[in-house]
């Protein structure tokens, strides 16, 4: 992939992770503002447990991932991709079927919910990674921007045409539109392809051998989001509901982070499987933290909101600030050292890193929490947490080692970024941060802010012109 289609592949995804913010701001302003707490942690408890609903494909949909990576649509087999398919929803039937009878033995009713989510949400997972692998990033694009705006039309028509409060009706009709998607995906493929596919075959080589390259990678990325989400696992286990409530809302405002995150991560895998240029990737990755470092000012909007329209929950804001500095570090590890772990075949080291990480992000956790026994313990936990996973991914690609005027500027906007959004108010935090940041990149990454600077005013000029 040149850099043309990489710069196009990111403005894709960019614009239509622009549009799911606005579905996605809404949607977490007014659930919680108009749902009980209990009924909104109903919902914020699916979501969470969904997170994992990957984990269930035993890393079929990786193993194609990166079987597939590099590649264009035209070199794959229509036959191959068909029974590919066809084996995976054989596979997530049987898991479904399985997790049916342990949930009828639990007996809750967000875990059934779960459930019954298991074969769509995996099926349209395959879809997702395939246009990625591929550099289909206009149709992944459309794709999500699909799925965020009627899962808000979803929201709204039950908040306020409904009205109701009841949490079995929101999870009701989510699994509803994931089955939706799931058939709309089938359907979309096999007009793309012009065959029909096979609906019940079974490939056990390929079952075995997707699942024996994608494994690893799999769980590590589930155990990535275990990493990343094991602070609210705490805090919903060792805390009370209003607590899980308020914590989860801050992580849902943190997921904005993605609107921006996305685009990059994702085309950067396709790029690393083609270039290896060590020089390149040095400045990719010093791009990347500059972006992650305004990116992140998006906080002090959110606590201008909580500020004065949502006072219920303006004890997130200082949850807000400390888990968004951590993706000062996140950006740079999930875009470029994750891509780097993936394009490079190094996924059992990546995976055993991350094992690492998960056992010493919980003795963060643990001790924090009996330092100051309260919510912000396990979001200063996932500070320290995502540095240690910084530091063993940096000890992986030397190559590409950080100079001292880089290490400065991540903690100088580390340490000031907290100190605005948790010692101002949203208005004053905000403009120190920023004037602070532009004279840090100014003294300290000079070269990389102008090639940004140009290189986004003609991506948007050409936007414009198309």
């Amino acid at each position: 992939m040149g850099d043309r289609r990489l710069s196009s592949g990111i403005i894709n995804i960019l614009f239509a992770n622009i549009c799911n913010l606005v579905f996605s701001v809404l949607t977490s302003f007014l659930l919680p503002k108009f749902l009980s707490v209990e009924t909104y942690a109903s919902i914020k408890t699916f979501q969470m447990y969904v997170g994992y609903v990957g984990l269930l494909h035993l890393g079929y949909v990786d193993g194609m991932y990166i079987k597939n990576g590099g590649k264009d649509f035209s070199d794959i087999d229509k036959k191959e991709l068909s029974s590919s398919l066809s084996t995976l929803r054989f596979l997530q039937i049987i898991v479904t079927v399985l997790f049916i009878l342990a949930s009828a033995i639990y007996r809750d009713t967000t875990f059934i919910a779960f459930t019954l989510t298991i074969l769509p949400l995996n099926m349209a997972a395959y879809f997702q990674m395939l246009f990625q692998s591929m550099g289909e990033f206009k149709r992944y694009s459309i794709l999500i921007r699909f799925t965020t705006a009627t899962t808000f039309v979803v929201n709204m028509l039950l908040l306020f045409l409904c009205k109701t409060d009841n949490a079995g009706l929101y999870l009701g009709a989510y699994i509803i539109l994931d089955y939706v998607i799931w058939i709309g995906l089938e359907v979309h493929i096999r007009k793309l392809c012009g065959t029909d596919f096979k609906i019940f075959s079974f490939d056990k080589n390929e079952l075995f051998f997707d699942i024996k390259n994608g494994l690893s990678l799999t769980l590590g990325n589930l155990s990535s989001l275990l990493f990343t989400g094991m602070d609210r696992w705490f805090v919903k286990f060792m805390l009370e509901t209003i607590d899980f409530a308020q914590y989860s809302f801050a992580v849902s405002i943190e997921h904005f982070v993605n609107v921006a995150l996305n685009p990059v991560s994702i085309t950067l895998y396709n790029y690393f499987c083609k270039n290896d240029d060590e020089k390149e990737i040095r400045k990719i990755r010093n791009y990347v933290l500059i972006f992650a470092t305004v990116v992140i000012s998006v906080a002090f909007p959110a606590k201008f909101i909580l500020e004065y329209c949502l006072m219920k929950y303006i004890k997130a804001s200082k949850i807000i600030f400390l888990l968004f500095s951590a993706q000062i570090f996140y950006f740079t590890i999930k875009s470029i050292y994750v891509n780097l772990y993936k394009a490079r075949r190094k996924q059992n080291i990546y995976f055993i890193k991350l094992i690492i990480s998960i056992i010493a992000g919980l003795s963060f956790n643990i001790v924090c929490f009996e330092v100051a026994p309260c919510r912000e313990a396990f979001a200063v936990g996932t500070i320290f947490s995502s540095i240690f996973w910084w530091v063993l991914c940096i000890s992986d690609f030397k190559n590409i080692k950080y100079k001292t005027n880089e290490l400065i500027y991540m903690f100088a906007e580390l340490l000031v970024y907290n100190v605005c959004g948790l010692c101002f108010n949203s208005i004053t935090g905000f403009l120190l941060y920023i004037s602070f940041t532009l004279v840090m990149m100014f003294l300290l990454l000079r070269k990389d802010m102008l090639f940004l600077v140009k290189k986004g005013c003609c991506l948007v000029e050409s936007k414009i012109k198309h």
